[in-house]
């Protein structure tokens, strides 16, 4: 018995290339965080807010875990440098059929862990000034 209800996208289903056409071709996970600013107010005489606002945050984060494979690292995608050098670069997020461009984004934080059986890279990349994908 298929229950389509119970079928999640797996990592598969995800993807990450960047406007040079550098990608990785097996992600573990990846996350889009959106923020925002949330202020209330309050007025002589009164019991609780009066006044509530919201402001989008001035920054999104986009994090990812790629395996690094033969055929990546071939590619330098496992030279730390490469990534390095990359600034206001769009990055193309694929989940599953929906794929969004988020622009002029920079590395805030790049990690290459190696063990005995797999290389990965963790990555958190800024998008300036987020007012929500593009």
């Amino acid at each position: 018995m298929k229950l389509a209800f119970l079928e999640g996208l797996t990592a598969v289903d995800l993807g990450l290339s960047f406007e040079n056409n550098l990608h990785y071709s097996a992600y573990q996970d990846m996350s889009e965080e959106v923020n925002q600013e949330v202020t209330y107010q309050g007025a002589f005489g009164t019991d609780g807010p009066v006044l509530r606002r919201k402001r989008k945050a001035d920054t999104g984060t986009l994090t990812f875990t790629a395996v690094i494979l033969k055929a990546g690292a071939a590619a330098g995608m496992n030279d730390i440098k490469i990534l390095q050098g990359m600034s206001d670069f769009q990055a193309r997020c694929k989940v599953g059929g929906d794929t969004v461009t988020y622009l002029n984004c920079n590395w805030t934080r790049i990690t290459r862990r190696s063990t005995l059986d797999q290389v990965t890279i963790d990555a958190d990349i800024s998008i300036p000034g987020y007012a929500g994908p593009k």
